[in-house]
């Protein structure tokens, strides 16, 4: 066929210079055989013959055999055009330092998914950067790059639209995502975030996520309630070697309150995760009373006072029987509640009415010195 001699007359009319330039050890004439190579690739390299693409990866060879970084790095800006690049020069190349391989792992598209696994396995987190930047990254691709647990991989994997995630990604993505602000809005706008992974992550993210969430996925109050408990759990989990530290907790209770889940309901898991400190802060902010007139009111022996919190707050009995028995593993010797203890605490919880309790709490925001001096003398709740 007259275009495939012309082809042919073109590349037979340069291989005897180019194999000519492969024989020499000079950067020069690498360098020059380089831009030969690259003009004949980006030329018609779809209409060479077999024994041509051949002759031509056998020339790729002679340069991938040269270490030189100059040359290495012409080879990669030579190839304008890299979506055109040799499977050969470009699964090299890829491996090669950042400035080397950055447009390489992101526009080939010679590369097979096996190659570019085998970059975000064993080169840097930029190189797995580029990666994530393709206009197409196919499943176990972004299953890889998420892995690889780097923040920046994964926001961009998440905002990169021409990724396809799998519920593993989804997974791994949304549950860094409760501890890093930058991953939350583009992981809960993919189009491949399922219902689960989205409750798991719903307190986390902003009140405009939260509403966005509600209705995309139309989650119930039941559901929303699995999921406060749920991070609840989750964040003291994550501080459980903080729960001393009254900053940290008073951090957490701020961003608690930030979401509108300060609620009693979480009181008793607070309890259970032995986060004493936090779950006086927090009764501090319901009641608002000073936290110091809070610390007073659980360490009391008897409960009564702690009685009038949770009927004031609008406890249950069962409720009340719960916290109070958690709330005594704060104390610093004997933990065990005596019954008679508890039959005192339960005695001044049935004497409460609600009324009774919010005019208690409303003296001691008024006059703190009244509790902190005399309890519960002359309120006849003594049994």
């Amino acid at each position: 066929m007259l275009k495939d001699g012309i082809v042919m007359s073109r590349l037979q009319a340069k291989l005897p210079d180019m194999v000519a330039l492969a024989h020499e050890r000079t950067e020069a004439a690498r360098i020059e055989l380089a831009g030969m190579l690259a003009d004949i690739c980006l030329g018609n390299a779809n209409e060479l013959s077999l024994r041509e693409q051949e002759q031509v990866n056998e020339l790729i060879e002679v340069l991938l055999r040269t270490n030189s970084p100059v040359l290495r790095l012409h080879l990669a800006e030579r190839f304008s055009d890299v979506t055109k690049m040799p499977h050969a020069l470009a699964a090299d190349l890829a491996k090669d330092t950042i400035d080397v391989a950055a447009k390489v792992l992101t526009d080939c598209e010679t590369l097979t998914d096996t190659d570019l696994i085998s970059v975000i396995e064993g080169q840097s987190h930029d190189h797995a950067a580029a990666i994530a930047r393709r206009a197409s990254v196919n499943e176990a691709v972004a299953d890889a790059l998420v892995t690889t647990g780097d923040i920046n991989v994964m926001r961009i994997v998440a905002e990169n639209l021409g990724a396809k995630l799998s519920p593993k990604a989804i997974t791994v993505v949304a549950d860094t995502a409760r501890f890093t602000a930058t991953l939350r809005e583009p992981i809960m706008k993919r189009p491949e975030m399922f219902a689960d992974a989205a409750l798991r992550l719903y307190w986390w993210v902003s009140p405009d996520l939260r509403r966005y969430t509600l209705k995309r996925f139309n989650i119930s109050a039941g559901q929303i309630d699995r999921a406060l408990a749920k991070t609840v759990d989750d964040l003291l989990s994550y501080h459980q070697l903080d729960k001393s530290n009254s900053d940290i907790m008073e951090q957490i209770a701020n961003w608690l309150q930030e979401r509108e889940a300060m609620a009693p309901r979480i009181l008793p898991q607070v309890l259970r995760l032995g986060h004493f400190r936090l779950f006086n802060i927090i009764l501090s902010r319901l009641t608002e009373l000073s936290l110091d007139v809070i610390d007073i009111i659980v360490a009391e022996s008897g409960g009564r006072e702690l009685a009038v919190v949770c009927r004031g707050l609008g406890i249950d009995k069962a409720g009340f029987v719960s916290i109070f028995l958690l709330s005594r593993g704060a104390r610093q010797d004997e933990q065990v509640v005596h019954p008679q203890e508890l039959s005192r605490a339960l005695a001044a919880f049935d004497r409460l009415t609600t009324n009774l309790a919010h005019d208690l709490l409303n003296s001691w925001k008024l006059d703190p010195s009244y509790i902190l001096k005399t309890g519960m003398e002359g309120l006849a709740l003594e049994a």
